[in-house]
């Protein structure tokens, strides 16, 4: 083997890799000459002239956010057809929503798409088939998950309890039910916590289950113990007039608006309105828009929405309404100067014939396709620094992940891809903030979601392995690994068949709950997860076992299927030979070679034969490492990069 090799960088974030990989050929264009973003060559991101990479794609949040923000202010989309047509495209025909179009339906999607339908004057098609979806996200104890057969949460219970009422105008089944279970989130009733059992209160949980008790039970008093609730998001407030989510963290506007909205469905208000409205304002920046954070110095679409919403309830005093969003126009504030200006902002970053992102799309990098253009651009070539550059400074000083878009929350898959990316440089994340991100985000059942307060699932649970792995970090100094073990092994786990499933006693903590529940049973990407967890918990040679099922899943017209007998997709084969290569499993290459040419598209990858058109710089890295697995005849030997979606 060669010699590791470093590559020139700050020596606080030099890695060793192994000499000339595992960085997947070449790619990555420059901006053009104008300034402007174009796409790469070889069906990567999007340049973008902030150094970074974005999938050509508008997004759900940013839609939502800047449709409402707009509405607020008495404004509208410059193209609000296109806006309706890109929500619309995310129906599934249950009747729920997805954050991409062709993923399974999830209640967070459906709120933001139904909402921001309701915002643009439109009407919600197949309530019927909405109204039979959401009671399958129900649990025996209350609460809501985010998708049928999840754990449940606030942030799920709170999207679903609004969706009841406000967008399919039904009273919410089993009210007493659902108070039992808010109440069970209270901490030692003060600050309300994500999931019962936690003991991280957080001032968006408080304004989750605040809401979703209005939207629910309207003015009936609340389940939780109110005093001591309002006590201790009043506390949240420093003497800089912002308002934090957490003790000891940074102020900023989603903190305000969570906080004052929280209060306001309490009957309450801020320990210091007038300091807060002052910070708020102090947070304008010279082109008319917001930052969320003090000496962040950027606006984006999050943080006008959170400062408008906030200085809208400050500005209101009347009792928050049936529906909290559709209070009476803002009036005009000194707070609020120049709104036309303000609008004018956010209508400029929608994307042609379609929703929003985040900022002005030039300079809207994502750290997906930023980590997905970095994996397929060699050491060496000129933009392989300003990505590399571009996802370090993704992990903000407020945040210890890696955001999908700075200035939103961390992610779990995000950050995944970003030190796998930084890893294949040898650059790196800053590990100590990375290790007390990851141990915070461990959820009561030993499991992790998507992001902090995220009910458990399982692709989130192994990306935290690998997460740690990549980094460097030792599993048993970061996790309470007994607890992802019992996760992971425990009997609801489909993809674990009888002689290789933990005793059914699976130990305190374990919820019942599957961490990869579906309709068809076991799925090749969670078997292949999950063989490869069990190595990193310890356990080779049952993941070795099991990771030996996945040829169940092989297809005759090559690659893997999601299901037995369904058509193979890059996602799946991708995991089953990425799970090969980790236990030095046998790969049939000519096999692969043959679904690569059916999913090869131009420059791109589709995700599915199905499909002639490139997916995007995601399947396109998957693609192109997969391809350039094949055209390679030295050992496997963990040649593909760890990476989940």
């Amino acid at each position: 083997m060669s010699a590791p090799t470093v590559r020139s960088g700050p020596a606080s974030d030099a890695v060793a890799v192994p000499a000339g990989g595992p960085s997947i050929r070449a790619g990555g264009g420059l901006p053009t000459a104008d300034g402007r973003v174009r796409a790469t060559p070889d069906g990567g991101g999007l340049s973008t002239v902030d150094g970074g990479a974005r999938v050509p794609e508008a997004d759900l949040w940013c839609s939502y956010a800047a449709v409402r923000t707009l509405r607020w202010l008495g404004g509208a989309p410059a193209d609000p057809d296109a806006v309706a047509a890109f929500l619309l495209g995310r129906r599934n025909a249950d009747g729920g929503y997805a954050w991409q179009r062709g993923l399974p339906s999830d209640i967070w999607a459906t709120y933001y798409c139904t909402q921001s339908l309701v915002d643009l004057g439109r009407p919600v098609p197949d309530t019927d088939r909405l109204a039979d979806w959401l009671p399958r996200l129900r649990a025996a104890d209350g609460g809501f998950g985010m998708s049928p057969g999840q754990p449940p949460d606030v942030w799920a219970t709170y999207y679903a309890t609004r969706t009841y009422a406000e967008v399919l105008g039904v009273p919410v089944p089993d009210v007493p039910g659902l108070g039992r279970w808010l109440a069970s989130c209270q901490h030692e009733r003060a600050g309300v916590a994500w999931q019962p059992g936690s003991r991280q209160p957080d001032v968006r949980a408080g304004y989750y289950a605040a809401l979703a008790w209005r939207a629910a039970a309207g003015s009936a008093p609340v389940p939780v113990h109110r005093a001591g609730l309002v006590d201790w998001l009043r506390q949240r407030q420093d003497d800089s007039g912002g308002m934090a989510f957490t003790p000891g963290a940074q102020p900023c506007s989603w903190a305000a608006f969570r906080g004052v909205r929280a209060l306001a469905a309490l009957g309450a208000a801020p320990a210091d309105p007038a300091g807060l409205r002052r910070w708020l304002a102090a947070r304008r920046l010279s082109d008319g828009g917001y930052e969320r954070w003090t000496g962040y110095g950027r606006t984006d679409v999050w943080s006008c929405f959170t400062t408008v919403g906030a200085l809208q309830t400050l500005a209101n005093e009347a009792p928050v309404p049936a529906r909290p969003d559709d209070r009476a126009d803002l009036p005009d504030l000194p707070d609020l100067p120049d709104r036309a200006r303000l609008v004018d902002l956010v209508r400029g970053y929608q994307l042609p014939g379609s929703g929003f992102t985040y900022r002005a799309p030039e300079a809207a990098g994502d750290s997906l396709a930023t980590a997905a253009t970095l994996l397929r651009t060699q050491p060496g070539d000129q933009r392989a620094g300003s990505l590399a550059d571009w996802l370090r400074a993704a992990q903000l000083p407020y945040e210890d992940g890696v955001m999908y878009m700075p200035g939103r929350g961390a992610e779990m898959r995000c950050t995944l891809w970003a030190v796998a990316a930084l890893r294949a440089h040898g650059r790196r994340l800053d590990v100590d903030r990375l290790r007390g991100w990851l141990r915070d985000l461990q959820n009561v059942d030993g499991g992790f979601g998507y992001w902090h307060g995220r009910g458990s699932d399982l692709t989130s649970t192994v990306s935290a392995l690998e997460t740690a792995y990549l980094a460097g970090l030792d599993l048993a100094a970061t996790l309470d690994v007994p607890a992802v073990r019992r996760f992971l092994t425990g009997p609801a786990n489909p993809h674990l068949p009888g002689p290789l499933r933990a005793d059914p006693a699976a130990g305190p903590g374990h919820t019942g709950t599957s961490p990869a529940a579906g309709p068809t049973g076991p799925t090749v990407i969670g078997t292949a997860q999950t063989a490869r967890a069990l190595a990193l918990l310890g356990e080779p040679g049952r993941g070795r076992d099991l990771a030996g099922t996945l040829t169940r899943w092989a297809s005759p017209l090559g690659g893997y299927a999601a299901v037995a007998r369904a058509v193979p997709d890059l996602l799946s084969t991708y995991q089953a030979v990425l799970t090969s290569t980790v236990f030095g499993l046998p790969v049939d290459r000519p096999a692969l070679h043959r679904f690569l040419a059916k999913v090869r598209a131009g420059t791109g990858y589709a995700w599915s034969p199905l499909s002639r058109e490139p997916a995007g710089p995601l399947a396109g890295c998957l693609g192109a490492a997969l391809a350039a697995f094949v055209d390679d005849d030295a050992p496997a030997g963990g040649a593909l990069p760890r990476l989940n979606l």
